[in-house]
């Protein structure tokens, strides 16, 4: 008898360990928007990153993405696996520097003109590369040399000339976090936008499978997690972790895939889906805190919580978030607003308004420019379904159509 109760003690024990999950964070750091950043704040990377790169670790990063990198693009895995990441070469950085936060590069703010946005001056993170190698020669990496897969210059190489592509409107990326409704989906609209314009924009060292070479890879990814916390806060999907995995079915079990040159102590999944909880001590300036208490429910989790909010744009800035939402009701009939931006609910019978129909009160960049397809090569580098790629583009190109025939005036 004493052994069958000892049994079903230990058994609910166990299951109350496992309902509470990881443990909340006693401290938080906080990611800030890489725009607000001073020159002073950009020297401390810049000293942080020169010790790094003098140790190896700069190349060790570059090194252990490329022999992972098949399997963590193209699956779900991508996320959990980029969280997990960028905060290891966060807490390394913070071994040379306790204050070393990564911030977050919010390129839907410059998607327009991406070359001219003060991130990629000379004195944050360097303009396009020069001379016949197309090496970095300024900003905080500026004139670093690499020793994977061989010894050569960190390169930077923008992808039309010496200017860049348009990249993908915050509206678009505000229509993926709403209408959305698993983390396989809005994977793959996130891996197959934002994420590769980005990388083939800058080019260089982002175009290949050692791209964490460059620091841009770090506050690019830290944005896409940015945009991931919002989408979870959004759905109350914290725990939501559906479609294809690393090595088959998407499990919170699975393993984060790891190579030795960068290890990520076994760390499973489960462990890095909610900020703020376990070893994941860290939130974003522009977006919700951590829950009040651990998601329960396991994989799709919708748990309802005082502290989540809803976020329903992509954008950093609380004023153009708000600008955008309102626009957008004012300007699309039901039927559009229901299908691309559902969270912002329909409103009503309203007609569609077609651009000329009335005066426009206010202007900002003008018509929505339409983003970018990803090449031939980035596709078949990532192993990607060239048909789902074309779909999702082709879904991106409506939204701005749409936007584009209507009166709403964007407010980026």
């Amino acid at each position: 008898m004493k052994f069958v109760i000892s049994l079903a003690l230990a058994a609910c024990l166990s299951l109350t360990c496992a309902q509470q999950g990881p443990q909340r964070c006693t401290s938080m750091r906080v990611r800030r928007n890489a725009a607000s950043l001073s020159q002073q704040d950009w020297q401390s990377i810049a000293n942080v990153l020169s010790r790094m790169q003098n140790d190896g670790w700069i190349s060790r990063f570059g090194e252990s993405h490329d022999r992972v990198f098949s399997r963590v693009h193209g699956n779900t895995c991508f996320f959990p696996f980029h969280r997990r990441y960028v905060l290891e070469f966060e807490n390394i950085a913070r071994t040379y520097d306790p204050n070393f936060v990564v911030p977050y590069w919010d390129a839907t703010e410059s998607f327009r003109n991406p070359a001219a946005d003060s991130i990629l001056s000379s004195t944050a993170l360097g303009t396009n590369g020069q001379g016949s190698d197309s090496c970095l020669t300024n900003g905080v990496q500026g004139n670093a040399q690499m020793t994977y897969p061989n010894q050569h210059c960190m390169r930077r190489i923008f992808d039309n000339g010496n200017s860049i592509n348009p990249w993908y409107a915050p509206e678009i990326i505000s229509s993926y976090i709403q209408s959305d409704t698993s983390l396989a989906s809005f994977r793959e609209n996130i891996e197959y936008s934002i994420h590769g314009a980005v990388h083939l924009g800058l080019g260089g060292e982002m175009n290949t499978g050692y791209a964490a070479h460059d620091f841009s890879f770090m506050v690019h990814h830290a944005n896409l997690d940015r945009l991931w916390w919002d989408w979870q806060n959004t759905h109350n999907s914290f725990l939501m972790y559906d479609g294809t995995g690393s090595n088959g079915p998407a499990s919170l079990s699975d393993r984060i895939p790891e190579d030795r040159s960068v290890p990520l102590n076994g760390d499973n999944v489960e462990s890095v889906m909610v900020l703020g909880y376990g070893n994941v001590c860290y939130t974003y300036d522009s977006g919700p805190g951590a829950p009040q208490s651990y998601p329960s429910g396991g994989s799709g989790s919708r748990q309802q919580d005082n502290n989540s909010n809803q976020v329903l744009s992509s954008s950093s800035n609380v004023e153009s978030r708000r600008r955008e939402s309102e626009g957008i009701q004012n300007s699309l009939d039901s039927n559009a607003v229901n299908r691309f931006f559902p969270g912002l609910g329909g409103n009503g019978s309203q007609p569609l308004r077609r651009r000329g129909s009335e005066k426009k009160t206010s202007e900002c960049g003008g018509p929505i420019p339409f983003p970018p397809r990803l090449t031939p090569a980035w596709i078949k580098m990532h192993g990607y379904d060239s048909n789902r790629v074309e779909s999702a583009h082709k879904n991106a190109c409506e939204i701005v159509e749409i936007l584009n025939n209507s009166t709403y005036s964007s407010p980026y």
